[in-house]
């Protein structure tokens, strides 16, 4: 009957009869040896080749390596091409910190994908059962979860260019440790499984037993509601991505832009969606979920957040309100150079290319006005004879002030960006065009009284910013 109904769930997943390469996580715990051993049985029968890659984190000292010896060797018996990676989830602990659950489960997904790439595979089978997709939902409803997070865990998605499948899904652990007896296989037990402090651990030894005093089959019915919320989720997809694209102003491989205005006239249900949706794109471990309380941050932000604030989730990613535009990127990724320390001297004429700056300037010299250069917020015109030379470009400073055109008395440059509205996180990129020791034009928002021009010009220079 179990061979009977993995075969089926093959089918469900579409890996039968194809001749798919797949390639099975193998800890050496009663889950993932019941899975390789079983697909093995039923190679031929479903027409699938299957291989195994064993991850040893070496965290448990010579009950790891006693872990690595026994799936090489169970892997030899049984003929099934065996890869074993070695991780260090110590010494990247110690590197950057995180927790360490989570450091080891992205390395070893990060071994699984590799060894996919390099055997090119058609999947990568784990050995998730009914029992972790309760623990999993528990997890979700425990820290605050959407609708969305009832789904649990996926039987199959899109993975690097191939398919992330779990066919144990629809089996209990009992059946697995039952299977294991039947087939008379001896796997081994991780003793990190019976450590309370971690707390999927506490909610399998403690609230799990609790539970199924009240009903013997809570996994089953959880596994149930869990495909019910898998497949409205597939429904909910289609409109979220629409939603997305109403709202979305700029986006790339590492940051989002979006409306606010436009944002805000979205349903609630579906703002909450557009938010996990991005969130989802731009994590970088892409077996981690966000929880609830990270979307309605994100979505409060927007909706309530002051013209500038920012803050911080899991994943190294940001969110930040800029006026009517909301950011969520990933930190650090933005291939942005610093700005200059030193001065640049303008080229008289030519075109300056300014490193660490928004973009490069060209100045033009002409003995009469322009009328074809449009004077707008990246042109400014200036009596050149009048002007105090060389010109220079800077960062801006701490207590720049600057005489505004059109304006009596100086003001600071600070109070001049924040009301033309630019970004906290581009003002240090803009250039600060100086005469001397006059601001004369900061491109793009506001050029000075300095050297204007008039009846009497003879001789115009034009500044040109291209951004």
């Amino acid at each position: 009957m179990f061979l009977a109904r993995l075969q089926e769930e093959l089918k469900r997943l579409d890996l039968v009869g194809r001749q798919a390469k797949v390639l099975v996580g193998v800890s050496g715990g009663p889950d993932s040896i019941a899975l390789v051993h079983a697909l093995k049985k039923i190679e031929q029968e479903v027409d699938i080749s299957v291989s195994a890659i064993h991850v040893n984190h070496q965290l448990r000292g010579e009950e790891s390596d006693a872990d690595e010896r026994y799936v090489v060797a169970f892997c030899r018996e049984w003929d099934i091409p065996c890869r074993v990676k070695r991780v260090n989830v110590g010494c990247l602990l110690m590197q950057k910190g995180g927790n360490k659950q989570a450091v080891a489960r992205q390395l070893r997904y990060d071994s699984f994908r590799e060894t996919a790439r390099e055997w090119k595979v058609d999947a990568v089978a784990t050995a998730h059962h009914a029992d972790d997709q309760l623990e999993t939902v528990l997890m979700r409803l425990i820290r605050g979860t959407g609708v969305a997070g009832l789904a649990g865990i996926e039987p199959i998605r899109d993975w690097h260019g191939r398919k992330l499948v779990r066919p144990l899904l629809s089996f209990t652990k009992r059946e697995l440790e039952h299977y294991c007896d039947e087939a008379e296989l001896r796997p081994r037990l991780d003793s990190s499984n019976l450590a309370s402090i971690y707390t999927r651990n506490r909610l399998r030894l403690e609230l799990v037993p609790l539970l199924e005093s009240f009903n013997p089959h809570v996994q089953k019915a959880v596994s149930s509601l869990s495909e019910l919320v898998q497949e409205e989720e597939k429904v909910w997809a289609d409109l979220v991505r629409e939603a997305l694209a109403k709202v979305l102003l700029h986006r790339d491989d590492v940051s989002y832009t979006l409306d606010v205005s436009s944002f805000l006239h979205l349903p609630i249900a579906l703002q909450r969606r557009v938010v996990k949706l991005i969130l989802s794109y731009l994590s970088q471990d892409d077996t981690f979920g966000f929880s609830l309380d990270a979307v309605e941050k994100v979505r409060k932000l927007i909706a309530d957040g002051s013209s500038s604030s920012m803050f911080h989730l899991p994943g190294r990613i940001t969110a930040e309100r800029e006026y009517e535009r909301i950011h969520i990127r990933v930190a650090g990724d933005l291939q942005e150079d610093s700005p200059q320390s030193k001065e640049i001297e303008l080229s008289i004429p030519g075109t300056t290319c300014l490193s660490g700056f928004l973009g490069k300037i060209e100045v033009l010299e002409s003995d009469v006005a322009l009328h074809n250069l449009h004077l707008g917020r990246n042109v400014a015109v200036f009596d050149r004879d009048r002007l105090q030379y060389p010109l220079c470009v800077r960062a801006r400073q701490s207590g720049d002030r600057m005489t505004c055109l059109g304006m009596n008395g100086r003001k600071k440059v600070k109070k001049v960006l924040m009301e033309a509205k630019v970004p906290k996180r581009l003002r240090d990129q803009l250039p600060v065009v100086t005469a001397g020791d006059e601001i004369i034009w900061i491109p793009g928002v506001k050029r000075s009284n300095v050297a204007p021009v008039t009846p009497k010009t003879t001789r115009f220079l034009y500044l040109i910013w291209e951004q």
